[in-house]
């Protein structure tokens, strides 16, 4: 049963007895609340993805900035429709005037502005209890973090400030639970999928959003993503194919300098040796010329009249990260202090042992973001049994076969014209040829650039043509082994079918006049979906097997104490793990054309934090958290609930933190106050530290009606 079908059978189960039931029989009730939120920055600098190019100097913003200005209208209709059976609805009515970008303004459904929340009927065939239709079940009672509250996807536009019971979006759903004995229960769950709701995770970048995660703008980011960096690449390509065949690099073929690397290049050594002088058409002084600012002249400016060429072509203007940008007061000798492979931080600077051959492959590539999900497949569905001790030991045994839904991205090359997947090859090259020389696997990659045997990486389609402004085979622009359709980089995001198995206790006990909960939850995952990054690929340019997304089993867990002190101070702390049990880290260190060194592993990445400017950072084996929660009514007749939640996180390069602090007040039966503080601070490189910059602080006002 596909999601339509299973979302037009709960829809018919829901109108079949509206239409049966008298005006008298029905007893509805009609409640809700009109909100307004207004939230600011309070911390100067820039969002994640906010840049449109490397020296954009307008993404920036003050403490104080108002970056939400929400006002919305919930209504809850509840009414008696049989008389064991109820019917419920949720209309969300909400938009946004200063949200960024314009297309988070709007409703939109299967978001947090969805404006039909909830829609479900309540039923019961002798024990049995019977929702169908939108709802959200919640599982998990973690604080700060889902684990075990899977069936519902989430909307991460406020990353995890919301609550849960906001965040959390309904979906349509068959909800069974079957008493079990005298204590226990068997809950039953039929659900169509659907993926989590990330900033940034499509074609737009959604550049200026304040929640981006460094992790997405490596995808689609205007300056940091791949999406946008591959066709810039394609443009120095072509610009490098242009020097070749006009002169300007010395020899004049394509072929006879395909040897040539990037490192070389940057450094003038080794087979590109002399190349430099092309910067002579573009300007450049003669200091620059041995010097990588001649690499970052002709990225940026693209192909030079001077030199034959169409000036302007192929010209990156500094939009996407390419290559550092220099000033005319670098050294006059020697490679400029920006190139650094060893702490790789701009694209060039990944990819040192490319050869210009590689770079006749991507001459003219483009890219696309395509969404591939399943939507004539199985939904989702799982179970829960519960039940209790006599020693008042409560526990749960969960398990849940569905779609992810964290979505995945998974990049490949294709034919521009046909779609076609392609194979990319790659070849060491013994002789002048593209294609001499023996295939080798991206597991014998070589670690020592050597000329004679650099690397070329080749895109073929199944009849056996390759792709690039030349014929790799041949030197010419084209014959039965060459095609010219040209390649399109592929990012295609998409879920995965998985399973997940879990189990949750509780147990209250007094010490002494202290009542105490002892509580955990487990959840073991597989088939679950990680970034694999493999730095010895992306170091010869080979893009598709450079970042790869790979099943991989974890084993997370909560275990929690709850203590109330003080008569009603709640105190709750948590550890936190989440134990990846494929784990990829394979060590390696590389040498390029000059003799620099730079790390050329493979291992798990980091999916929330992994970015050009951090090394695309490497994940953590075993991810630790650990929360601290106070909850406390005050005022007269206790009108009033402060919150605070700490959740530190253990990074790689050093810690992160989130501190949410929120105060609820009730002026009256109708009228409440909110106020809410969100505190990011610590490394930068860990998923709470990356947004400081995105600290802020809410008010809002409440009517209820």
């Amino acid at each position: 049963m596909n999601n339509r079908k299973l979302r037009n059978a709960v829809l018919a189960a829901l109108a079949t007895p509206v239409v049966f039931v008298a005006p008298a029989q029905a007893e509805w009730e009609f409640n809700g609340y009109v909100k307004t939120e207004v939230a600011a920055t309070t911390e100067s600098g820039e969002f994640i993805g906010a840049r449109k190019s490397v020296n954009d100097t307008t993404a920036g913003h003050s403490g104080g900035d108002v970056f939400k200005s929400e006002v919305s209208a919930r209504m809850f209709i509840n009414g008696d429709i049989f008389e064991d059976s109820s019917l419920h609805a949720d209309i969300n009515l909400m938009g946004d005037l200063d949200a960024n970008p314009n297309g988070y303004r709007s409703p939109k459904a299967y978001t947090q502005q969805d404006p039909l929340r909830e829609l479900y009927i309540d039923t019961s065939v002798g024990d049995t209890y019977i929702r169908l239709g939108k709802q959200q079940v919640v599982w998990g009672t973690a604080d700060g973090i889902k684990l075990l509250d899977i069936i519902n996807p989430t909307d991460f536009r406020e990353f995890v400030q919301n609550t849960m019971e906001d965040s959390r979006l309904p979906v349509w759903m068959a909800n069974v639970d079957i008493p079990v004995g005298d204590r226990g229960s068997m809950q039953l769950i039929l659900s169509e999928h659907e993926e989590n709701k990330i900033p940034g995770l499509h074609e737009s970048g959604d550049a200026g959003h304040p929640f981006i995660m460094k992790g997405v703008d490596s995808i689609t980011g205007k300056v940091n993503g791949f999406y946008n960096i591959v066709p810039a690449l394609a443009g120095v390509s072509g610009t490098f194919n242009q020097l070749a065949f006009q002169g300007g690099l010395n020899p004049a073929r394509l072929t006879a300098f395909g040897h040539a690397s990037v490192d070389g290049f940057s450094n003038n050594t080794g087979a590109a040796a002399g190349f430099a002088g092309a910067c002579g058409g573009y300007g450049v002084g003669a200091g620059a010329t041995t010097s990588s600012r001649c690499l970052d002249t002709i990225a940026q400016n693209g192909q030079s009249a001077a030199l034959g060429g169409v000036a302007g072509v192929g010209a990156n203007n500094n939009v996407t990260n390419l290559v550092d940008t220099h000033s005319a007061t670098d050294t006059a000798t020697g490679a400029s202090a920006s190139w650094n492979v060893g702490s790789a931080n701009t694209t060039f600077e990944y990819m040192p042992n490319a050869t210009f051959a590689t770079f006749n492959t991507f001459a003219g590539a483009t890219s696309e973001y395509v969404r591939d999900y399943p939507d004539e497949d199985r939904p989702n569905f799982g179970g829960r049994f519960k039940t209790s001790l006599d020693n008042g030991l409560n526990f749960s045994a969960n398990y849940f076969y569905h779609y992810d839904s964290n979505p995945s991205v998974q990049i490949d090359w294709r034919d521009r014209t046909t779609g076609e997947k392609l194979t990319t090859e790659i070849r060491q090259r013994p002789g002048a040829g593209f294609v001499t020389g023996n295939v080798v696997s991206v597991d014998n990659i070589a670690t020592t650039f050597n000329p004679a045997l650099g690397e070329t990486v080749l895109l073929k389609n199944s009849a056996g043509q390759y792709y690039g402004a030349v014929n790799p085979t041949t030197g010419a622009t084209g014959d039965a082994t060459h095609s010219t359709n040209g390649v399109v980089m592929r990012f295609t995001e998409t879920v995965h079918r998985m399973h997940s198995l879990g189990g949750a206790f509780d147990y209250a006990f007094d010490a002494g006049d202290l009542p105490i909960v002892l509580r955990g939850e487990f959840l073991y995952d597989k088939n679950a979906h990680v970034p694999v990054v493999d730095r010895r690929a992306l170091g010869i340019g080979d893009l598709e097997h450079g970042l790869q997304s790979e099943e991989a089993d974890f084993f997370k867990y909560v275990i929690g104490v709850d203590v109330t002190v003080l008569t009603n101070l709640l105190v709750s702390g948590q550890f936190i793990q989440f134990r990846n049990l494929d784990y990829v880290d394979q060590n390696r260190t590389c040498t390029t054309e000059s003799g620099s060194t730079f790390n050329c592993s493979k291992y798990t990445a980091n999916p929330a934090t992994l970015h050009l400017t951090n090394g695309m950072q490497q994940a953590e084996e075993n991810q630790n958290f650990v929360s601290l929660f106070f909850s406390k009514p005050f005022g007269e007749a206790q009108l009033g609930r402060f919150n605070n939640i700490t959740i530190w996180e253990d990074g790689r390069s050093g810690d992160g933190y989130w501190n949410r602090m929120d105060v609820e007040y009730s002026f009256s039966d109708n009228l409440v106050g909110t106020a809410e503080w969100n505190h990011y601070w610590g490394d930068e490189n860990t998923m709470f530290g990356q947004f400081d910059k995105s600290s802020n602080f809410q008010i809002g006002v409440k009517y209820i009606f």
